[in-house]
């Protein structure tokens, strides 16, 4: 007896030393971030997963502050971001495809052409040029237009006080509206505008906001995806042993799945929650040709604004070409012929 307690012990104190020096040894990376609760969810996905081997520790920032966080991790001074690319379009335009292209791929498309296809290959020739290298880590959906007003045509939205963010911006410029805020910054209350994009269901009821917009147009061109993701400063990742660059990759997949479905989720219950607080409304025909034609014209200046953005843009097309026979007589088929079949 006495002799099992005493291998015990010694087996305890192996174990600790072995602890010990695996903490000693344990990779920590730092994470800068607008989405802090999306960010820690990882970070307590990886420590555990890797056994403590690698540890994340997430600073929380403001989305105003989103704009910042390429130079930041580029430049080492951080190893790691979770937001929204599109933030990054100031520096490059081509960064808003990887999260939200008007007019473009749903959110299962975007994945599939990220995760399968050459989406990969153009999305690591960006991130070279910049010193970052990404993979997705969730997706809020396609976001509706919320407005205190019904919208029955394209002058009552770009008449007057509009909010978007990413290339919506852009396209919401190209379609003839002046007074455009970005509704991540810091200074603009989403109260004071008429309209915006950029929120979802669960995002609004989140945010007090559906007394306010409580119309809500869909389908909107301007935001079919709201792709969010994990950067890695290049060297960093470069740096990172094979079988920690699997081990991150897994985590950051499980997570993308796990958000994408929440936002599914949450967006669905505050919707059912919200009643006849929100009215749903189909877009008008004139704002719905406005925006196709302004998506246009925005991704044909990314193609013309270089080598690079030609090269993503044109294999971004392709890849619509590719997939949206598919779409069309796959889910979209489905839901519309689903509707009305099963209720309670």
């Amino acid at each position: 007896m006495k002799r099992r307690t005493l291998l015990g012990t010694g087996l305890g104190v192996m174990a600790a030393a072995g602890t010990k020096a695996q903490a000693q040894n344990a990779v920590s990376l730092t994470l800068v971030t607008d989405r802090p609760a999306k960010a820690q969810a990882l970070a307590d996905r990886v420590a555990p997963t890797s056994g403590g081997s690698i540890l994340i520790t997430v600073h929380a920032s403001a989305a105003a502050d989103a704009a910042s966080f390429l130079a930041t991790v580029s430049s080492g001074s951080t190893d790691m971001y979770l937001s929204a690319e599109e933030a990054f379009i100031a520096t490059d335009t081509a960064f808003g495809i990887f999260s939200s292209m008007p007019g473009g791929m749903s959110p299962s498309e975007l994945e599939a052409w990220v995760q399968v296809s050459d989406g990969r290959f153009m999305w690591d020739i960006l991130g070279e040029e910049y010193g970052v290298k990404s993979f997705m880590v969730g997706d809020d959906g396609p976001m509706p237009i919320w407005s205190k007003a019904p919208l029955s045509g394209i002058g009552n939205l770009i008449g007057g006080k509009v909010g978007s963010v990413g290339l919506g911006a852009n396209v919401l410029r190209a379609m003839g509206a002046s007074d455009i805020s970005d509704i991540r910054s810091s200074s603009v209350d989403l109260a004071s505008l008429d309209a915006f994009e950029g929120l979802n269901v669960a995002k609004m009821a989140e945010a007090g906001l559906l007394d306010t917009f409580p119309h809500m147009t869909t389908p909107n061109a301007g935001r079919p995806a709201s792709a969010l993701s994990v950067g890695f400063n290049l060297g960093t990742w470069d740096n990172l042993s094979d079988a920690n660059k699997l081990l991150l990759e897994r985590c950051i997949m499980a997570e993308h799945g796990l958000n994408r479905a929440k936002a599914m989720h949450d967006s669905a219950t505050a919707l059912q929650a919200a009643g006849a607080a929100v009215t749903a409304h189909d877009m008008p025909q004139d704002i719905w040709n406005a925006q196709i034609t302004a998506s246009n014209a925005t991704m044909l200046e990314i193609i013309e604004s270089g080598d690079l953005g030609a090269d993503i843009g044109d294999a971004y097309l392709f890849f619509i070409g590719d997939v949206a026979g598919w779409s069309e007589i796959g889910e979209a088929a489905f839901f519309v012929g689903r509707k009305g079949a099963l209720t309670q």
